[in-house]
């Protein structure tokens, strides 16, 4: 029997202010729900028994030590074993740490405080285990990829579906499904034509810091026959999902045991997918929160390859990217314009500074000698004025409203540029439109993906796991956006929407780092500072 795939959905796919949403912690169902509880954890101290405390060495974390998982969807890490202290971070369901031997702390936590690799405590109350066998640790869930632009595999739902809780029979399909015969038909004989295998944001070489290291490939990667949409059928149902699901809900409502469906899913959402396999005569793809959509109601998103530049590798301000589809290098004779060589969209183009003005027309000369026009650019130009914080090797980021450009600084060094894009009401008052704050802030909190309020995004979808999302004031963030490639433009309600490549390289440079197994780091005096972000016109 082939043993089911494990890899990136997406190839398998390609064949056939915003404001985080916590929430989604796993509730322990009723008793009689037939559900396994995440409340009823293994392998605490019990009820006689001292712990160690916090100096003792055996309550004290080790990178050889045992280990603890997560089985809630997000699990607390807090600065000190004790609830009212600083939350430093946060675990993703099934994510193994090493932990210390013993527990640092029961008061305030029944099953104990555990120490975990490299800092701070986990309750183990608030939905971790120490046992291995949890069915959420053993069904092996793919985490996320931190060195990936998009950390899972994304699609976007092509027709209203329904987020199965369990695999369904063809009859329940077609129960719950609507057209689900006229449905399948279309899918038969447009399934090539929708499911495309295109170039994306994964497909661009990057390196350990995210910086692009290699241009996209003409042609997408070749598939092997697992990862193909026809392939999926020879690959086995995973043993929680044979006949009944054996895990836990760990959505944020609870699920009667005998519940096909969970609720239904609206077209073009967006969503991230950790799994595929085959159900009755249908393929089916498993989302983080553990739930299941039919493959054919939805098609894949690949990220854009846009990406910006880097200043300390022949490249230097003033910079500028094409923000339009299509656009042209000019000479210029005679006083006319002569179209040279043609521009597509996010084509970066070095600058000298020389500005010349063609009947209407503000032309710019690149160091190639032509000029392009200043309506087609998002032009990244040096702060003629720095702020206060430009100093030593400071690091701080400098956005432009106005310009829609983006810059990494080290002190006075710039080091990257690029493009993005801010709140769609420009200089707006942020309280009365949607506008993006100017200031000076500090990053607050980093998640390698979180689900987010769509109509804060500028989105009236539901848009799943956004990736690389960076706080900076309450309810406004730095993130990828997977759903659009309008970088250039002011789109959003707020919020700052970089590209896929551009986000995981400014979340791999930011503070504070985020450590290896986690899904989320927070600024404090453990953790380390915020990085600075300053936000003008």
């Amino acid at each position: 029997m082939v043993a089911r795939r494990v890899g990136p959905v997406f190839p398998l796919l390609a064949l056939a202010g915003c404001t985080l949403l916590l929430g989604a912690c796993a509730e322990a169902p009723d008793s009689n729900s037939g559900i396994i509880s995440n409340s009823k954890i293994a392998g605490a101290a019990g009820p006689n028994q001292a712990p160690p405390g916090v100096d003792d060495p055996a309550a004290k974390a080790t990178k050889d030590g045992p280990m603890l998982g997560a089985v809630d969807f997000m699990v607390s890490i807090y600065q000190r074993p004790d609830r009212r202290s600083k939350k430093v971070g946060y675990l993703r369901v099934g994510t193994r740490v090493h932990r210390a031997e013993k527990p640092a702390r029961l008061d305030g936590c029944h099953q104990g405080f555990y120490n975990i690799v490299p800092q701070g405590f986990v309750c183990l109350d608030d939905g971790a285990t120490l046992d291995m066998k949890h069915p959420l640790l053993r069904a092996g869930l793919r985490q996320a990829d931190h060195s990936r632009p998009l950390p899972y595999d994304y699609a976007f739902v092509r027709a209203i579906a329904p987020r199965y809780f369990r695999l369904p029979s063809r009859r329940e399909q077609f129960k719950y499904e609507m057209s689900l015969k006229r449905h399948l038909r279309s899918f038969g004989r447009l399934e090539k034509k929708w499911n495309a295998h295109k170039v994306g944001s994964n497909d661009v070489p990057t390196d350990k810091a995210g910086r692009v290291v290699g241009d996209p490939p003409l042609e997408p990667p070749a598939l092997d026959r697992f990862e193909k949409f026809g392939g999926i059928g020879d690959a086995e149902v995973p043993w929680f999902f044979d006949g009944k699901r054996q895990l836990p809900n760990i959505a944020s409502f609870k699920v009667p045991r005998y519940a096909v469906i969970t609720n239904r899913i609206k077209r073009h959402a967006g969503v991230a997918l950790i799994d595929a396999f085959p159900g009755d005569r249908r393929d089916f793809a498993l989302t983080t929160d553990l739930r299941l959509i039919p493959i054919s109601k939805l098609k894949p998103g690949r990220g854009s390859v846009f990406h910006g530049v880097e200043l300390t590798t022949g490249w230097e301000l003033p910079v500028a990217f094409s923000k339009i589809g299509k656009g042209y290098r000019y000479a210029i004779r005679k006083g006319n314009l002569k179209k040279r060589e043609s521009m597509s969209y996010g084509d970066a183009v070095q600058l000298t500074g020389t500005v010349k003005k063609v009947g209407k027309r503000r032309m710019l000369e690149t160091d190639e000698g032509d000029w392009v026009r200043t309506r087609d650019l998002a032009i990244v130009v040096k702060t003629s004025k720095l702020p206060r914080i430009a100093r030593g090797s400071t690091k701080w980021i400098d956005i432009s409203i106005q310009r829609q450009t983006f810059v990494l600084y080290e002190g006075t060094k710039p080091i990257y540029a690029t493009m993005v894009s801010t709140g769609k009401d420009g200089l707006g008052d942020p309280k009365k439109t949607h506008s993006t704050p100017r200031g000076t802030f500090k990053i607050r909190d980093k998640f390698v993906t979180a689900t987010m309020d769509s109509d804060v995004l500028g989105s009236a979808f539901e848009l799943n796991d956004v990736p690389w999302v960076q706080y900076f004031k309450s309810g406004y963030a730095i993130h990828a956006a997977y759903w659009h490639t309008e970088y250039g433009r002011a789109r959003s309600h707020g919020c700052i929407n970089l590209a896929p490549l551009d986000a995981l390289r400014v979340f791999s440079w930011t503070d504070p780092p985020l450590p290896s197994q986690w899904h989320s780091v927070v600024a404090s005096e453990s953790t380390g500072e915020g990085t600075y972000v300053h936000i003008h016109p």
